[in-house]
């Protein structure tokens, strides 16, 4: 017959039940307290009755990519090519913050051409610098933008554009 310790007993129930314990007071915080932001990403369509003279010809397509809070974006002309949006798209050059429902996206704007010659920082330059302050409210952004050819902040609008995923063909 053998004998029962005890002690060595209640040290390993007591173990069981301290991480027993511990995990449930960590999911119910995580659960309770623990969101993940809104999701923002996607492509908008900026419009502005006020934009900057090198782009008052340009309709402009904000596209933002996000991970967490963690904001890139791109910032194109709408009436670009495919090829150019796919290449711009794969390199983000805007990048920032999601936070308290307000997004910050601030970078060099490359394929905006029409702003370079205009552009008093280093003339000549083949980027434009720009600065983007919005609020998200369903699927529209409101907010102000500034170009660094321009010297004031523009208020915009844009709306979210429809998410087209195409069907990929069984072989």
């Amino acid at each position: 017959m053998t004998k029962i310790d005890w002690k060595l007993l209640g040290f390993y129930g007591t173990a069981i039940g301290s991480v027993v314990l511990l995990f449930n007071v960590v999911t119910t915080y995580g659960e309770s307290n623990l969101k993940a932001p809104t999701a923002i990403g996607g492509s908008y369509r900026i419009q502005a009755q006020n934009l900057p003279e090198c782009l008052k010809s340009e309709r402009l397509e904000l596209s933002i990519k996000q991970s967490g809070i963690y904001l890139n974006g791109s910032l194109l002309s709408a009436k670009g090519s495919d090829e150019l949006k796919t290449n711009a798209e794969e390199k983000f050059t805007l990048f920032g913050k999601w936070e308290n429902q307000k997004l910050s996206l601030s970078g060099a704007v490359p394929h905006l051409i029409a702003c370079h010659s205009n552009s008093e920082q280093g003339k000549g330059s083949s980027q434009t610098l720009v600065d983007i302050q919005g609020v998200i409210e369903g699927e529209s952004l409101k907010g102000k933008i500034k170009v660094s050819s321009a010297s004031e902040v523009v208020d915009f609008s844009a709306q979210r554009e429809a998410v087209v995923q195409e069907k990929k063909k069984e072989h």
